[in-house]
Parts: C-alpha cells; sequence; structure tokens
C-alpha cells in the first residue's frame, strides 16, 4: 500500500434530515483516510445518559439508509436510490479500493468484517438496538470478570 497515494473519493448517503458526515465528499484522500471515515462512529445513537454510543460506523449508513446515496472511486459510481442501499454496493467499493492498493490487508479484512456485522443489523433503525446489545454484553462480561 502506497500511504502517500490519493485518490478521487466521494462518499455520501442522506440519513434522517442530512445527519451523515460530509467530510469525503469530492476529495482527494488517502488509503487511510478513506478507511478512517468508513470506521468513524457516525454519532446517531446516544445512551441513558445522552452520551454517544460508540461504534456505529459510517461504513453501516452506507448499507442499510432508506433513502439514497453515492459512492464514487476514481471513475467508478455506485448510486442507489429510495429503499435501494445494499452491503453489496459498499463491499463492491471496499474491493475496488483495495484491489488498486489504497487498502491494506488488515483495514479491507476489518471492512469486511464490518459489512458482515452490517449485514446482521438490516435496517438503519436497527443499528442503535444492536450498540446497546453489545454494550450489556460488555457490561456483563465486565460484572462477571469483576465477580471472579
Amino acid at each position: 500500500m502506497d500511504k502517500e497515494r490519493r485518490a478521487f473519493v466521494s462518499i455520501y448517503c442522506k440519513i434522517y434530515t442530512e445527519n451523515f458526515s460530509d467530510e469525503l465528499i469530492c476529495h482527494r484522500a488517502t488509503g487511510t483516510e478513506i478507511y478512517d471515515f468508513l470506521m468513524k462512529d457516525a454519532g446517531q445513537y446516544f445512551d441513558e445518559n445522552s452520551k454517544p454510543l460508540p461504534g456505529d460506523a459510517n461504513i453501516w449508513y452506507l448499507g442499510t439508509n432508506e433513502k439514497f446515496g453515492n459512492l464514487v472511486y476514481k471513475e467508478k459510481r455506485w448510486n442507489w436510490g429510495f429503499g435501494e442501499s445494499s452491503f453489496d454496493i459498499v463491499e463492491a467499493f471496499v474491493q475496488a479500493i483495495y484491489d488498486d492498493g489504497l487498502f491494506t490487508e488488515e483495514q479491507y479484512q476489518n471492512l469486511m468484517a464490518k459489512i458482515e456485522e452490517g449485514h446482521q443489523i438490516k435496517d438503519m433503525y436497527a443499528i442503535g438496538n444492536h450498540l446497546y446489545r453489545m454494550k450489556n454484553e460488555q457490561n456483563r462480561k465486565e460484572n462477571t470478570n469483576h465477580a471472579v
């Protein structure tokens, strides 16, 4: 992977009332910048104390949003309309960047794992429930470890 090489990328989807980050719309980015953006918390869900629930990766919204969006990598473009978002589209986008050498093997595997997790979530509105379940499982494990 060439850490300094940049490529044109545009990543956008409409969630809620324009709550998806515009950070990588029409941008020349490195593979690491693209990876970090896809894995970054979107900040859409909060716990009972109004603190952000960590882990709601941007990549999940690309594959589950109910509205529209587009992904562009160099001259390749993937668009979807209302109700047409899909992790197949997201996977093709990630694969194109990996095949071009902008992602490391580790980045690629991490993104594919997030895509697989997104397949299990299926619906943008289920992301919050998924995050709460993960948080509760983590709290249970921590409490079990402290009790031992």
